[in-house]
């Protein structure tokens, strides 16, 4: 993992910012507490009550948005590991030579036949529920989860894209009955004449997912639909065919996508019947009886970058609040009881629920903002991390540089030695990069085995990504079990504003030099030309 001292220095982070503005809070809120000395007790126990039950307040309204954020990565995590699982399935099945031949004479008969079994299997231990296969104008020939349907054009955007591309397609797509598929589309060429016999999709219902959201966070989830991107006849048709009694005018603008026989509490339905969902950006404070609720949105959008629906998290927070007027009610009675003791009291339970709140918050935050395999910086926070010091050189005519790394033939080291190892060699990789670093230096996990570092203060880029490609090809990886093995990196540079003077067209001059540098044989360092 990368170092304390990597990862918490830096003047520009704005992670840093957030905990040091907690801690002139703690500072600040001590200050108060010290004044009783100078006021009557009645003030003392007043001050008390109000400051405390508002840094509760705020300290649950934080962790809500933590865990919003948290949520949203873990689904987006979520939604590409399961791509890939669906990825592995696609490659099993392409190798199947009864597949091929079936779909290449477009033998619907055969490929109904011999994929009801395959299904029946995929659907067992993988939990796929969809299973396509088209012919290359994109008419279906055999739904393997629903034999009866066949004949149609296939006009969903993986699979155009699919057609477009001529590579593999995947996302997350509304269906008609308001459930959300993630589908995965392959397009199939024959092996001797490369020419397109049809295209292959495998899909599997995101329900899994929100269900992981559930157990992981303790929060409610609920999918609202906009009505405006489905059908309400196919809807409705969809909905009586399954056995349950269509109601597409309970709620104003949305539909309940996908829980059936999930209860919605009567906070969350009386804002549907109102058609009052245009705080989706805020954290709504709400109650359910005597027990306090927040209530956070999350955009939901379908594979073709469309907004179409919103996940709704709610969490209960009466434990939190019960906390909050737990310590208001022990620290007035101490201090009515205990006024001698008022001053060491209060210092030490202030300082007790700051430590507190920078704990939790800094554990979330962690959660948030670093990948969980490696720890390097995540995505997310890699764009935050660039967009700041792209402003900082730029504000003072600084020079700085990024590195695009990408492990070289990774796949085979997953496909020769498995997963565990490719996790060996990705956290192995982080740690040696960290102490290659220098402090000022940011080292975050761009996606999948590519890795990218921010270097302020330098216009050396080149040089110092060949040093780090010597460093990696010197090194030996432990991937366990007593085993070690070498690998080598590309690595793409680029500097600003020599060679771009925007943080987009700095990442893009890096790809391409990445790109440059596996097209030149890999193992090597390219800059811009």
């Amino acid at each position: 993992m990368l170092s304390d001292q990597n990862q918490q220095t830096h003047p520009s982070g704005s992670h840093n910012t957030g905990l040091f503005e907690r801690g002139k809070e703690v500072k600040r809120l001590r200050l108060l507490f010290l004044a009783p000395l100078a006021f009557s007790i009645l003030c003392i126990i007043l001050m008390l009550m109000f400051t405390l039950y508002r840094q509760g307040h705020q300290s649950i309204q934080q962790g809500v948005i933590l865990i919003r954020a948290s949520a949203q990565d873990f689904y987006e995590d979520s939604i590409r590991y399961d791509a890939g699982a669906l990825q592995a399935v696609m490659d099993t099945l392409k190798r199947d030579p009864v597949l091929q031949t079936a779909l290449a004479n477009r033998n619907r008969q055969q490929l109904l036949a011999h994929s009801a079994t395959l299904f029946d299997e995929l659907k067992k231990d993988f939990a796929i529920s969809h299973l396509y296969f088209s012919d290359p104008a994109r008419v279906n020939l055999v739904r393997a989860h629903a034999p009866n349907r066949f004949g149609d054009r296939i006009d969903r955007f993986t699979t155009l894209a699919a057609e477009k591309n001529g590579n593999t397609s995947f996302g997350v797509e509304l269906g008609p009955l308001g459930t959300f598929t993630l589908r995965l589309v392959t397009p199939w060429y024959d092996d001797k004449t490369h020419r397109l016999i049809g295209y292959v999709e495998i899909g599997i219902e995101i329900d899994r997912v929100l269900q992981k959201l559930r157990d992981f966070f303790g929060v409610e989830v609920f999918v609202l639909i906009d009505k405006a991107h489905l059908d309400r006849k196919a809807w409705e048709d969809g909905t009586r065919a399954l056995g349950h009694t269509p109601d597409w005018d309970r709620f104003p603008t949305v539909l309940l996508g996908g829980q059936a026989g999930q209860i919605v509490p009567a906070m969350l339905t009386e804002r549907l019947v109102s058609g009052n969902l245009k705080n989706t950006n805020s954290i709504l404070e709400v109650s359910q009886g005597n027990t306090p609720y927040r209530m956070a949105f999350l955009p939901l959008q379908d594979a073709s970058g469309h907004d179409v629906a919103h996940m709704v998290l709610i969490t209960d927070v009466s434990r939190e609040e019960d906390a909050a007027l737990n310590t208001v009610y022990v620290g007035s009675r101490t201090a009515l009881i205990v006024g001698i003791l008022l001053l060491s009291f209060f210092y030490w339970q202030v300082g007790r629920v700051g430590r507190r709140i920078e704990s939790d918050t800094e554990v979330l935050e962690q959660i948030a903002s670093h990948d969980g395999l490696t720890g390097m910086y995540n995505r997310r926070t890699f764009d935050t991390l660039l967009e700041a010091e792209v402003e900082r050189a730029r504000r003072y005519s600084r020079p700085l540089s990024l590195l695009m790394i990408d492990i070289d033939h990774f796949k085979q080291v997953n496909d020769v030695y498995g997963h565990q190892a490719g996790d060996a060699i990705l956290r192995g990789l982080s740690s040696l990069l960290s102490r290659h670093a220098r402090t000022i230096d940011r080292v975050c996990r761009y996606g999948g085995e590519e890795i990218t570092v921010i270097l302020p203060e330098t216009d050396t880029a080149v040089e110092f990504g060949e040093r780090l490609r010597a460093a990696v090809e010197a090194a030996s990886f432990d991937i366990g079990n007593g085993k070690t093995i070498a690998i080598t990196v590309s690595i793409g540079a680029a500097r600003f504003p020599a060679d771009a003077n925007s943080e987009k067209m700095l990442v893009s001059v890096a790809d391409t030099a990445l790109y440059a540098a596996k097209d030149g044989g890999r193992n090597r360092v390219c800059g811009h030309e």
